[in-house]
């Protein structure tokens, strides 16, 4: 199953997950715990440019995440090290921009949840994009449609899945809060908590759609000519 190999995946991944994660998870902390000491501060509780910045970072992070996904167990070369160090593609940082000014979008819709539902379905279609801008052979909308629509349903139970959960762990988190210590480290404790889900979230989903990316595009990983590195020289004896 997906989610399985998803799991095994991360837990062979557990150094490069927590040094991403607790990153950004320490950043979230630090801003609530400034917002929640600093009564001036308070207008930025929720701002929308405090959560376009950590939709940019979590961006940052998917595509980290789908190109270890796609070289999980790459012959070393000169390609793969390429495809590993490369910056974020500009048409990823476009989609990922675009899918969330959508999500602000539909956030104002007054109906409880239809914005959400309105996101997943929306963004779904296009979701094989992702992976397809992080391996560098991108796919058209078109392309990416055709491809995903044998699992269809696959992508949207993950995007849903992972949508779905976050905001609950946004929700539990808003429950939470009350019952703890009017302290700062009480908001910064639950914004490190919920982003450390959020981050596992992504990682799962990111996993799935890169092997359903790799499964339906029929992308090789990168391959070794007759040695690792071309610009190697032989030593002699």
């Amino acid at each position: 199953m997906a989610i399985v190999d998803a799991f095994v995946f991360w837990l062979r991944r557990q150094s490069t997950f927590w040094i991403l994660s607790l990153a950004i998870a320490g950043l979230a902390a630090a801003i609530a715990y400034l917002i929640d000491a600093r009564s001036d501060l308070g207008q930025w509780r929720r701002h929308w440019g405090l959560l376009a910045l950590f939709a940019a970072i979590y961006t940052l992070f998917l595509d980290r995440w789908i190109k270890e996904a796609l070289l999980d167990g790459a012959d070393p070369c000169e390609e793969t090290d390429n495809l590993r160090r490369s910056v974020i593609s500009l048409r990823f940082v476009v989609l990922a921009a675009l899918l969330i000014a959508l999500a602000f979008a539909v956030a104002e819709i007054p109906v409880t949840g239809a914005g959400a539902v309105i996101w997943v379905i929306l963004a779904t279609p296009l979701a094989l994009m992702l992976p397809s801008f992080s391996a560098n052979e991108p796919l058209s909308p078109v392309d990416a449609l055709s491809l995903g629509a044998p699992v269809f349903f696959t992508l949207l139970l993950t995007i849903g899945g992972a949508t779905a959960l976050s905001i609950l762990a946004a929700h539990a988190a808003e429950w939470i809060l009350p019952l703890l210590p009017p302290r700062p480290w009480a908001p910064a404790g639950l914004a490190a908590a919920t982003t450390l889900i959020d981050c596992l979230l992504l990682a799962f989903a990111g996993h799935i759609l890169a092997a359903l990316y790799r499964e339906r595009s029929g992308w090789q990983q990168p391959e070794p000519e007759e040695r690792p590195y071309r610009a190697m020289r032989w030593r002699k004896a």
